[in-house]
């Protein structure tokens, strides 16, 4: 009966443990200071969801991608309140990298998305 107990107590731990994709925050930049989206001054990913200027919250998709040599990879994609976001993870660094699309201005700006922000 303890091992029952010890089983399932490990097994609820591991599927909470995978219910979220990130174990951190990732702090996001633009990748070029010059082509960045107008109003947009902190984006941060937290438990699937990208948070924008600490107010906006757009739920992330997660999806298993072919990248080339890489394999499979992950790829997060968001929409809402007129911002589209695309996150790639196909490099061999521990970082996520995408675009940022504001629909209601036509901007489109390079993200990167890792713990530390250079």
């Amino acid at each position: 009966m303890k091992k029952l107990l010890g089983a399932s107590f490990l097994l609820f731990i591991m599927v909470s443990l995978n219910s979220n994709a990130f174990g951190a925050s990732l702090n996001c930049y633009f990748k070029n200071p010059e082509a960045t989206v107008e109003g947009i001054t902190k984006l941060e990913i937290n438990d699937d969801v990208l948070v924008v200027n600490e107010t906006e919250a757009i739920d992330l998709q997660h999806s298993r991608i072919k990248c080339g040599q890489f394999g499979k990879q992950h790829r997060f994609d968001g929409l809402g309140n007129g911002l589209q976001i695309i996150l790639k993870s196909c490099t061999d660094e521990a970082v996520l990298e995408g675009h940022l699309i504001n629909a209601n201005e036509s901007q489109v700006a390079a993200v990167l998305c890792d713990e530390v922000k250079p």
